[in-house]
């Protein structure tokens, strides 16, 4: 790019180095109708007859946003690799998309839910009663299914972790202190660009763990604990009709993060969720 500098395209070369991992990209697809033990989202859940189903705090039932088959997916640890893995939210009209302002992390307004086995010759038939609501209480506006691809990510500069990642790097290679600085502050206009064009990672941007690519800043409350990201499901509009998918808001995105430990010990009960739009 014209008027990037060496330094900008070093430090950048560098963070994708140390941050490079794999996680799983989910792609709606509108071509195919989802069973209902497929990875999808909305529609109606996969549920056992002997379990109590999700509730809110006001004891009506939730909504599903998505599923996951982790065997058909082909998942690796930390995430489980069989069984299947929801996410629901309450449809409470004082809550928006389940959540009190943009985040929820008491559990009383979502529930990620894991099921060790699942009857695999399950019918829409054998799934309970589940939450009807107006598409504006839900960010999931049709049941699509969902197609799961491992590959290489890198974390993208709104990520909570990507300011004191940036100012190692700079005191790796410069050997001084920039403590209390933005990394765009160290930058020129030419050199952030750079930044926004190959540290951001294109939308819609569905995925599991990776890093989580936010439509203003780090949302997490506390990003050393809730340091995976199960979930991430953005806004999307049809391919086939151009109507609304997804949508958060306006144009955002929702996210549950897990602690690492919690993750392997299939302990979702600290799970955190939050959403933001642009």
């Amino acid at each position: 790019m014209e008027g990037v500098s060496e330094r900008a395209i070093r430090i950048a070369e560098e963070i994708k180095k140390r941050t490079a991992c794999e996680h799983y990209r989910l792609v709606l697809n509108e071509e195919r109708v989802p069973s209902i033990t497929d990875s999808k989202i909305g529609g109606k859940p996969y549920w056992p007859t002997d379990k109590d189903f999700p509730t809110d705090e006001q004891g009506n039932k939730m909504l599903l946003l998505m599923q996951i088959n982790c065997k058909e997916a082909g998942l690796a640890a930390p995430l489980p690799g069989q069984g299947l893995l929801q996410w629901f939210i309450s449809v409470n009209p004082e809550r928006m998309y389940g959540c009190r302002g943009n985040y929820d992390n008491d559990g009383s307004g979502f529930r990620i839910i894991y099921h060790d086995s699942i009857k695999e010759n399950a019918t829409p038939a054998d799934a309970p009663t589940h939450a009807t609501v107006d598409s504006e209480s839900t960010p999931v506006k049709r049941e699509v299914a969902i197609a799961i691809v491992a590959e290489d990510t890198i974390m993208s500069f709104n990520d909570g972790h990507f300011n004191p990642l940036f100012f190692d790097i700079i005191k790796d290679i410069t050997g001084t202190d920039h403590e209390g600085k933005m990394w765009y502050e160290y930058l020129d206009n030419d050199d952030c660009l750079y930044f926004e064009q190959n540290l951001w990672m294109k939308r819609p941007h569905h995925q599991m763990l990776g890093y989580p690519v936010y439509s203003q800043e780090e949302a997490r409350r506390d990003i050393n604990y809730h340091d995976t990201l199960l979930f991430q499901l953005d806004s999307q509009f049809s391919t086939i009709d151009r109507k609304e998918l997804v949508m958060w808001g306006d144009m955002g995105s929702g996210f549950i993060f897990i602690n690492h430990d919690d993750l392997a010990a299939l302990d979702f009960s600290q799970s955190y969720y939050c959403w933001d739009c642009g």
